[in-house]
Formats: structure tokens, sequence, C-alpha cells
């Protein structure tokens, strides 16, 4: 078992790969809170980043991506931060406004258009002027629109309406119809990102966003599906505990772990996670 001081070693390097190759990284992105509170500095890098950044069971993009995620959706000041991070581990420009486009669904258009604004002003810091090409098309009959969005949301689930624990009102239906149209036709089908990127952000935003309910459970039997292993689902969840809270990171591995033992998956992958 590694000593406290080489877990603190470990996250310095974490924490200047994140930052780019800069080399040993002090005081982190809130450098004020460094100056009033030195042990949660310490406690954090051997923690967050000498500890759960550094595991090898999921790999580095995904842990910025469902980071970037969370930053997002909590409307944090460190979103710079994290933005910033996810460019230096290879995640593309256009892949960061893509992840936002997702955010806009599942954390909040107001989230998703103050984080756009951000990487706006970090690319520009970085002498980079990116603007996605227009690729939705407002010809479409809003029942093509709708069928696609089913079709794609049917890879990851079969029966995309068997969410609801009663029968649903029309509004309720209303909502489902918007979702389909616009969340899984009009945003799940963009080529910017890919499959696996699009349902670690997804799974990220349901874990911030505390749903304990069957749409946790059914996103994560998607994944399962898809291909994701139980080691970075579960590593998702420990990712997260430290940006969202202990309590809803385990609340989320709990839920995991029980679609991990349901007759479909309980022979997928061995145990001892």
């Amino acid at each position: 078992m590694a000593t406290l001081d080489e877990r603190f070693e470990k996250g310095l390097e974490m924490r200047g790969r994140l930052a780019g190759g800069q080399g040993r990284i002090y005081k982190g992105a809130v450098p004020a809170a460094y100056d009033l509170a030195p042990d949660m500095y310490r406690i954090s890098t051997e923690s967050l980043y000498g500890s759960i950044w550094s595991r090898p069971g999921l790999e580095l993009r995904y842990r910025a991506i469902a980071t970037l995620t969370v930053a997002a959706i909590q409307l944090t000041t460190q979103v710079r931060s994290h933005i910033r991070n996810a460019l230096n581990v290879g995640i593309t420009p256009e892949e960061i406004i893509e992840i936002l486009m997702m955010v806009a669904f599942y954390g909040g258009i107001p989230a998703a258009y103050n984080a756009l604004a951000v990487t706006k002003e970090v690319l520009e810091e970085r002498g980079m002027h990116v603007t996605l090409p227009e690729t939705f098309d407002p010809s479409l009959e809003p029942k093509t629109l709708y069928e696609r969005g089913v079709a794609k949301h049917k890879e990851l689930i079969s029966d995309v309406f068997g969410y609801h624990p009663t029968e649903p009102t029309p509004v309720e239906r209303a909502l489902d119809v918007l979702m389909h149209e616009y969340l899984w036709g009009a945003v799940w089908t963009r080529p910017g990102l890919d499959m696996k990127s699009r349902i670690v952000c997804a799974l990220a935003a349901l874990v911030v966003r505390g749903q304990y309910d069957v749409s946790v459970r059914r996103m994560i039997e998607g994944a399962l599906r898809f291909g994701l292993t139980r080691t970075e689902i579960m590593e998702i969840g420990m990712q997260l505990a430290f940006y969202v809270g202990v309590l809803p990171a385990r609340a989320f591995m709990h839920i995991a772990n029980t679609v991990f033992r349901s007759p479909e998956f309980s022979q997928a992958e061995p145990r001892g996670l």
C-alpha cells in the first residue's frame, strides 16, 4: 500500500498532467482555498488526484468527460479548469461542445450556455476559434425526427417507454415525444461525439442530479449492452464521489451492483470489482 507521501506525489503528477504537462502543480485551481485551508489541498491531492484520477479502471478521457459534465451542471466556477483539463488530455473543442449540448438536456439549458460561454473564452485564450457546422435539418418532418430518436434510444434500451411506473398523463406523453425528437433524435445522433462518451456523459449527469430511480438503472443496463464494463461503470461512480458527494455516488454504485446481479448481466463479467 502506498504511503501518504507517495499518494501526494502521485496526485501532484496527475494535477500536472491535467494541466498540460506543466510539472508539479501547487495550490490547484483555487489558490485562495489553499491559503485558507492548506490541509484541504493536501487531502484532496492525495485522495482525489493521487488515489482516484490515477486509478486504472477508467481511461483518463472518460474521467475528464464525467467530471466536466458534473462541473457544467453544477454551474461551478471551476468549470473553466475542467474545460482546460479536457483539452489537455486530448478531448477536442468539438467534443467538448457536443458534451455541453448533452448537458443542456440532462442539466438544463442555462448550465449548458454558461459552460459554452466559458469554453469560448478558454479556446480564445489558446488562439482557437471554433464554431460547429450547422447539421440539424429543419426540413425534417417531426415524425421522422421522432422515429430517429426512438431508434437511437432503442440501441441502448429496447423498451423505451417501460420506465413509467403508472399510465403516463398526456403531459408526460408530450414530454416523451419532445425528448425523443430532440434529445435522442437531434443530439444523441450527432456525429461529433462517440457513443461511449455520450453514455459516460449521461451516466455522470444522472449521478449529479441525484436520480436514483429506474432511469439510472436503465441507463446502466444500456451501457452494459453497448459494451461498457462493470469496472468502468463503477469507476464513474468512484470518480464523481468527490465532485457530487459520497452519498449520491454510493447510491449510483449500489444501483449498478444490483444491475450486475440481475439475470441478464450476472454472467457477463467476473465478480471481484
